[in-house]
């Protein structure tokens, strides 16, 4: 999965689904699920196409940082399955993705790098128990999100105490209020930040982001 854009993308390379993720920014979960059903067997060409390489910087984020390959690890917002392919490129093996796209994740069982593959929606409550991941992920994919401060609490949730959070999320849309929601977590001791990125390429071939829409790479280790 990835943000949603504000403008279109001219690039001849891609489809017009993908054109058209500009209309989803405030899109409801039905209306999201949707476009990414019908984005998903173009997809991976399309971004690939653009230039899109997040799951694998996010992947060597996690190895970096000391996660085993033989722990648990959760891709929110997993789409087709890039992000978790990655990961297994890593040599991560024990892989649960989440999405809203039913399509999407038929497209990713088909990487072979997924134990398990679940619809969920990031807006409510995950269906997992407490400390069942060594760590989690969430690429291209807060811009969906109406209460981060309610997702980023399921994650550490989700996570064991030591194990690290990573996600992205576009520079531009970085702003005080969310900024401030992550760090109420760390001053009630929920975590505490390793790492926030300086600007990265997100999209770099796609006419609406290109070097202007770039993203932060942020870690956090769950307490």
């Amino acid at each position: 999965m990835v943000d949603a854009s504000d403008g279109n993308t001219s690039h001849n390379s891609v489809s017009d689904t993908a054109s058209d993720l500009v209309n989803m920014t405030h899109a409801s979960p039905d209306a999201l699920a949707a476009y990414y059903d019908k984005w998903a067997t173009s997809y991976e060409k399309d971004l690939l196409a653009m230039g899109y390489r997040a799951p694998a910087e996010a992947a060597k984020l996690i190895r970096q940082h000391g996660i085993a390959t033989n722990n648990p690890i959760l891709d929110a917002g997993c789409g087709t399955g890039l992000t978790g392919l990655e990961l297994s490129n890593q040599g991560y093996s024990h892989i649960t993705g989440i999405d809203i796209s039913p399509e999407s994740l038929k497209q990713a069982k088909t990487k072979g790098c997924y134990q398990t593959l679940k619809i969920q929606n990031m807006n409510q409550q995950l269906d997992f128990a407490d400390d069942s991941f060594a760590a989690a992920q969430c690429i291209g994919a807060l811009t969906y999100v109406d209460n981060i401060e309610g997702l980023m609490r399921e994650f550490s949730r989700l996570v064991q105490a030591g194990g690290i959070i990573v996600f992205s999320h576009r520079v531009d849309l970085y702003d005080g209020k969310f900024a401030n929601t992550l760090q109420a977590l760390g001053d009630d001791g929920t975590w505490s930040l390793i790492d926030h990125s300086p600007p990265r390429p997100y999209i770099p071939d796609h006419a609406d982001f290109g070097d202007e829409k770039t993203i932060h790479y942020d870690i956090y280790r769950v307490h």
